[in-house]
């Protein structure tokens, strides 16, 4: 499942996300008895206390466009990893904003050994 992005110290869908959310909430609908985790992360450029808050803050938002597509938020878990799982860990700009995102996992596939 693709990740959700987000802009620097923001935590509001951005316009080119909606479609992936969408597409995300028409597999759920799809797929009535799949779970999700949504993990929330940010870039290391301001690797604080205030990490752990914009990365929850994030994972809200997704979760609220999903449960405002009609998805159970009962089929939602979630956490706020800050920057402690960066995918990129160059000190560029493409690299931090690869690392300003929600992931999408399947609870299902995070349950298999």
């Amino acid at each position: 499942m693709e990740n959700i992005q987000f802009e620097y110290m923001k935590a509001e869908i951005q316009p080119k996300c909606e479609e992936k959310i969408a597409k995300l909430a028409a597999w759920m609908k799809e797929n009535q008895k799949a779970t999700i985790a949504l993990d929330g992360h940010v870039d290391d450029k301001r690797a604080n206390d205030y990490d752990a808050s914009l990365s929850a803050r994030r994972v809200h938002a997704v979760r609220a466009a999903l449960v405002t597509a009609g998805v159970a938020s009962s089929r939602i878990s979630d956490g706020a990893f800050g920057a402690r799982r960066p995918v990129c860990t160059e000190a560029t700009v493409n690299c931090r904003a690869l690392n300003r995102r929600v992931e999408v996992l399947s609870a299902e596939l995070m349950r298999q050994p």
